[in-house]
């Protein structure tokens, strides 16, 4: 595989993924303090502006052993934040993360993200991209379903969440032979 070695950015006309700014640090807060964010993911509860400064920081330029990015509108706000992770390098395994702000959710952003994130995974010489989900989330089942991977099974009790609270989840895969989805 071969590893960027800065931020791509990816575009469909609609979205655009991008290296993370200083200016999206309150769009940061307000996206990982939601109740669902913090539910569905393992981001710092309460989470707070220092914690989003350090996201921003920490990751505005990072891309190994994998980036997160903005998720950005047309007017260039950050509508969430999106990650490509190596999950085996050996194997050419990527997996893509998700996080949509609670303004912008049910309209397809995590859809065109990882739409986006499986088409870079392809170029850049991936086997195989993984994505991951709570049982209980349901918008992030579907965003995996209606990209085209294949649900493979659950892992019961597999994750500790926030709160100490254990999690099945649902494991996701697609392979570049997969047919592709359209739509949102």
């Amino acid at each position: 595989m071969e590893w960027p070695r800065y931020i791509p950015t990816l575009t469909d006309g609609v979205i655009t993924l991008r290296a993370l700014e200083p200016s999206d640090v309150d769009d940061v807060l307000e996206t990982a303090s939601d109740p669902a964010s913090e539910a569905f993911t393992t981001v710092p509860s309460p989470y707070t502006r220092q914690d989003a400064v350090e996201f921003v920081e920490t990751n505005a330029a990072k891309v190994w052993p994998g980036f997160e990015v903005a998720i950005a509108d047309v007017d260039d706000r950050l509508v969430g934040t999106c990650g490509l992770r190596i999950r085996d390098e050996d194997s050419g395994v990527t997996e893509i993360g998700y996080m949509v702000a609670p303004r912008a959710r049910g309209q397809g952003i995590a859809t065109r993200a990882t739409r986006l994130l499986v088409e870079y995974s392809w170029t850049i010489g991936a086997a195989r991209v993984a994505l991951d989900a709570f049982a209980t989330n349901t918008a992030s089942r579907t965003v995996a379903l209606r990209c085209g991977f294949v649900e493979e099974g659950t892992l019961r009790s597999a994750h500790l969440g926030n709160g100490g609270i254990r999690h099945d989840v649902v494991v996701h895969g697609l392979l570049p032979t997969d047919p592709r989805q359209l739509g949102t």
